[in-house]
């Protein structure tokens, strides 16, 4: 008998007939022997409706009464959700977050869990019942006893940290869509399905925007070895699975805050090519990057530099056996990209060559929400007296190319938990 941690989604709980549906899902779930605790999100477009509400009635509404208004959509859901399954003879019972023990931070509208009491969850659970939970909000303490909500993406980051503080065998999320596609079906019709991805290629795609999956949840997820299973709710098919590497014995105390970056990785099989003083135009980017990828060269990072002049910048790094042919690429294709511009001699545009450098990189979904983890990375490497020649950033990475023979001296301040 395997326990399961299901999420649904807004649209999943819609309406009454989708509820109903949902019901039968999780019954035919338990029906095959399984213990299932159902996490759920406002119905619909409920929470979108209390946003505009407290607008309505104040300009600047005060975050702690926010997450109290915010936070009865979800009470709603797991209520009727939990009388849906009940009609249909399954024993259930809807807790709030605060009643299943999702303690937070006392950061209203952005909280992140700190650790989750399981104790009342398991009691239910050997009692056969179903758990339906509201994801979105927990409790800043057991003492004060306020209601938190999580941000954008609360319903998957609570179900996800539900599986891993239950030790569930995987964490389904239903939602509208059969799973991770390699794009927006509403943009490329051919988008295709992704029967597997890792956690770390999916963390990286959340963090770009992709909006199946939040970085938080999929972190969450990685660092407890959860497994996650991405599916429709309309239909049977398997859906994509997201796996990560088996758990490290990583505490559950601090779940979402012991520390936002999860790693420090560096690579000095790195080499740079910067393209000087090229036209400010349409069209150059594709040029230059077409013929590279003609040519079967893989680049990493790619960095554009703006001048006040009608000319930019454009530098990227490629792995040292493949900056020969870089260089040669870049040189050939320089004229092309120039083409008629007339530009004065001191303005030529030029192409230059560095061997002897490496990238070193922190990430971590932590980092979502805390800017100054960025500041705090640039400040270790001045205070060793490193000098940054490149940095590319995303949600939950920052990099930087600096001299390789700074790389031993970069890594060692990067130790210590950046907080």
């Amino acid at each position: 008998m395997a326990l399961i941690v299901q999420k649904y989604g807004g649209t999943s709980v819609g309406t009454v007939e989708r509820i109903q549906a949902v019901a039968a899902r999780v019954k035919k779930t338990v029906d095959a022997g399984n213990s299932v605790v159902v996490v759920v999100s406002a119905m619909g477009k409920t929470t979108d409706g209390l946003v505009k509400l407290a607008s309505e009635v104040s300009s600047q509404p005060p975050t702690r009464e926010m997450d109290m208004l915010l936070s009865t959509g979800e009470q709603v859901s797991i209520a009727v959700v939990s009388m849906a399954l009940q009609a249909i003879g399954q024993p259930a019972i809807s807790l709030t977050g605060a009643q299943v023990g999702i303690l937070t931070e006392a950061n209203h509208t952005r909280a992140r869990i700190l650790k989750i009491e399981t104790d009342r969850m398991e009691r239910h659970l050997k009692e056969g019942k179903v758990l339906v939970v509201a994801g979105f909000q927990g409790v800043s303490s057991l003492e004060d006893r306020d209601i938190t909500t999580l941000g954008r993406g609360g319903s998957d980051t609570s179900a996800v940290a539900l599986a891993a503080a239950l030790r569930a065998d995987f964490c389904e999320i239903y939602t509208d869509v059969p799973g991770i596609l390699t794009t927006d079906p509403r943009l490329v019709p051919e988008a295709q399905l992704m029967a597997e991805i890792t956690s770390d290629e999916m963390l990286e795609l959340a963090s770009l925007g992709a909006k199946v999956l939040h970085p938080r949840a999929v972190e969450i997820a990685r660092n407890y070895g959860m497994p996650l299973v991405v599916r429709s709710s309309w239909t049977e098919d398997p859906g994509t699975w997201v796996t990560s590497p088996p758990p490290q014995g990583r505490p559950l105390e601090g779940l979402e805050i012991a520390q936002p970056v999860d790693g420090v990785e560096f690579d000095t099989d790195q080499a740079k090519v910067s393209m000087l003083r090229v036209p400010d135009r349409p069209g150059v980017a594709a040029k230059l990057f077409g013929e590279i990828a003609a040519h079967s060269l893989d680049v990493d990072l790619i960095i554009q530099s703006i001048h006040e002049g009608n000319n930019n910048d454009i530098a990227f790094t490629v792995t040292r056996n493949s900056l020969a042919q870089a260089e040669s690429v870049a040189n050939a294709i320089l004229p092309v990209l120039v083409g008629d511009a007339a530009i004065a001699p001191p303005e030529q545009p030029d192409v230059l060559i560095e061997q002897s450098i490496a990238k070193i990189s922190i990430a971590g979904a932590g980092m979502i929400g805390r800017p100054g983890v960025a500041a705090q990375m640039f400040q270790s490497l001045a205070t060793a007296g490193i000098n940054i020649q490149m940095i590319s950033t995303s949600e939950v990475k920052v990099s930087c190319v600096i001299d390789a023979t700074d790389c031993d001296s970069a890594i060692a301040p990067s130790a210590a938990p950046l907080r």
